[in-house]
């Protein structure tokens, strides 16, 4: 038996449709950090769901400003490239991925945190990047060490000690000026029992830490400015000394890089420090952009003795 053929659709009956098509499309292309230089009709060439990898690109979402973009995996370093969102890079967002797995057993996304303005903490120096929004979700406060509010890890205000459920020290302490082990000391000193200490520092995998001026006593600092920067040290016996080939990190002053710490130092430092619960942290979370290329400088976490 033969049936009716079907009308065609008409232009009204298919308006929802294509209204539907395209607030998706505009809801595509307005994510942030994606790339709108391709054609509508290649979206579905585009790498899959945050953690994917086609064609050795990785999908990913950043998990401090939540932009999406997509990178290729092999190009991944730990401090580049950055999120084209925020400026974020894996170091970054390994920190934001550690503290949440710690304190709320996921991994979230910053702008995802609950308020909790009773969970307290502090970062040295930190990346204003995340710095700003952790702030506004936690009772976090960053910290410096030339302008308020004012931190010196080897000389910590009395009434800091004790109150801080994580602190967060993100390649600092390399450029503290030694005895470093004070700074780690001190650290545990400011964390509440079972408090969790955040730490990055470059290190590698063998041998000992080295410094590099093991001697320091009265030294200064002069002519960075000028590209050839010189510090001058009289050592505890007197001993005048003077270095030339110096590294900075990121500028001069206070990045001058007074260490280049080993895994077992670090280790060790932390360990004599008192903390508990040492680990280092090596696994990736591609849905967030975080993959380690190498086995050194990765992020550590440690707790004060509960």
């Amino acid at each position: 038996m033969r049936t009716a053929p079907r009308s065609a659709p008409n232009a009204r009956s298919l308006r929802p449709a294509r209204e539907e098509l395209r607030s998706a499309r505009d809801a595509l292309y307005s994510a942030p950090g994606m790339n709108t230089s391709l054609p509508w009709s290649g979206w579905w060439r585009r790498p899959g769901p945050p953690g994917a990898v086609r064609d050795g690109r990785l999908s990913m979402v950043c998990n401090v400003c939540g932009a999406c973009s997509t990178c290729p995996l092999d190009e991944l370093q730990r401090e580049a490239p950055p999120c084209p969102g925020c400026g974020s890079t894996v170091r970054q967002r390994a920190i934001i991925h550690l503290l949440s797995s710690h304190f709320f057993a996921a991994s979230l996304a910053l702008p995802d945190f609950p308020l909790r303005p009773d969970l307290r903490g502090a970062g040295m120096s930190d990346w204003e990047g995340f710095a700003r929004p952790l702030a506004r979700r936690l009772g976090y406060t960053n910290t410096y060490y030339y302008k308020e509010p004012r931190l010196d890890i080897t000389q910590p205000p009395a009434d800091w000690l004790g109150t801080l459920d994580f602190l967060i020290s993100s390649d600092v302490l390399e450029h503290v000026a030694p005895p470093v082990s004070r700074a780690f000391v001190h650290a545990r000193e400011l964390l509440k029992p079972g408090g969790l200490f955040l730490l990055t520092v470059p290190w590698v995998p063998d041998g000992d830490t080295r410094e590099h001026f093991p001697d320091l006593f009265v030294y200064d600092l002069s002519g960075p400015e000028t590209g050839t920067p010189v510090l001058r040290n009289r050592t505890r016996a007197g001993e005048r000394q003077e270095f030339r080939d110096l590294v900075f990190h990121g500028g001069a002053g206070a990045t001058l890089e007074m260490r280049m710490f080993s895994r077992a130092g670090v280790w060790r430092e932390l360990t004599q420090a008192g903390f508990t619960n040492i680990r280092l942290h090596d696994a990736d979370h591609l849905p967030f952009g975080i993959h380690w290329q190498h086995p050194w400088s990765l992020p550590l976490t440690a707790q004060a003795p509960a």
